[in-house]
C-alpha cells in the first residue's frame, strides 16, 4: 500500500525548497599597488643575530617606486646606495648588485676569520633610504649608512639627494638655488650660530678644515616641506670627534633664490 503524505508536510517541503539560499558568488576585490613599496636586503653570517657584537651582517632598506613614470628612480637609488656602501671594496672588485654586495661582504668576513680565528667582533653594513619630501616638482631623499670592518669606530655617512619629479634627473645645488653666493652666506651665518662662533671669528682657528679659512659650499642638500637641509659628514670639515653638522634653513629666509616654485608655497 502506497502511503501519501499529508498536505501540510508537502507544503513544508515546497516552502523549504523555495527559500533555500543559493551560494553567492564572491566579488573580486581590487587591491591597488601602492606607489612606493619598501624593499629590504638582509644577510648575516651563519644566520647570526645582528644584535650580537660578534655577528657580521648587511641590512639595507630602500623605497621602490611602482609608478611607471618613476621606475628610472629605482636604478638611481640603487646606484647611490652602491656608491656609499662599497667604500669597503676595491674599485675593480665591486659586485654588480646590492644582493651581490651583501653576499660578498659576508664571504670576505668568513675568509678573514679563517686567517684570524680569535677575532671577536663582527662586521656590518647598514643603509636606510628615506623619502623626506615629495611634490609634483621634486623628490628629496636621505641615505644614512654605517660600515664597520674593525678599527676604533664605524664609518657613518648621511647623503641627501633631490630629484626632478618629472624627468627623474638628480638636481644640483645650482638647479635648486639660483644665487649660490648668497646661499653660501646664509649657510655660513647659520653655521656660525649653530657652533657659537662670532661673525669675524676664524673658522680655521676654531678647528674647522676650510680652504684658507673661508666657508665652503656644502655638498649635501635636501628639502623638506618647510626647510632646506644642509649636512656635513664626519671628516668633511672637521675631525671625527666633532661629529656631524646638520643645518635646517627655513625657506622663507632664502627669499627668491630658491628655484623650485612649489617649494616656496
Amino acid at each position: 500500500m502506497r502511503i501519501i503524505p499529508k498536505l501540510p508536510v508537502i507544503l513544508a517541503v515546497l516552502i523549504f525548497a523555495c527559500t533555500e539560499k543559493k551560494p553567492v558568488e564572491q566579488e573580486e576585490v581590487f587591491v591597488p599597488i601602492p606607489p612606493i613599496v619598501q624593499e629590504e636586503i638582509s644577510v648575516s653570517s651563519q644566520n647570526c643575530n645582528p644584535d650580537s657584537l660578534s655577528c657580521t651582517y648587511v641590512h639595507i632598506e630602500f623605497p621602490e617606486f611602482t609608478d611607471s613614470t618613476k621606475l628610472a628612480l629605482n636604478g638611481l637609488i640603487e646606484q647611490k646606495i652602491k656608491a656609499i656602501v662599497t667604500g669597503y671594496f676595491r674599485e675593480d672588485t665591486i659586485p654588480g648588485t646590492l644582493e651581490h654586495i651583501a653576499q660578498e661582504f659576508i664571504y670576505d668576513y668568513e675568509a678573514f676569520m679563517v686567517d684570524f680565528p680569535t677575532y671577536e667582533f663582527g662586521w656590518y653594513i647598514t643603509a636606510n633610504t628615506d623619502i623626506l619630501s615629495e611634490s609634483p616638482e621634486f623628490i628629496s631623499m636621505r641615505i644614512y649608512s654605517e660600515t664597520f670592518t674593525g678599527g676604533a669606530h664605524p664609518n657613518s655617512n648621511t647623503s641627501y639627494f633631490v630629484f626632478d619629479a618629472k624627468t627623474n634627473r638628480e638636481l644640483s645645488i645650482a638647479d635648486i638655488i639660483s644665487d649660490t653666493t648668497n646661499f653660501k652666506h646664509v649657510v655660513e651665518k647659520e653655521f656660525r650660530k649653530e657652533k657659537g662662533l662670532a661673525k669675524d671669528q676664524s673658522l680655521a682657528d676654531a678647528g674647522f678644515w676650510l680652504d684658507d679659512g673661508n666657508f665652503q659650499m656644502p655638498k649635501n642638500i635636501g628639502l623638506t616641506e618647510d626647510s632646506v637641509i644642509v649636512h656635513f659628514n664626519p671628516y668633511e670639515i672637521a675631525p671625527y670627534s666633532t661629529g656631524t653638522t646638520t643645518l635646517k634653513i627655513n625657506r622663507k629666509e632664502l627669499g627668491g633664490i630658491l628655484n623650485l616654485g612649489s617649494a616656496n608655497q
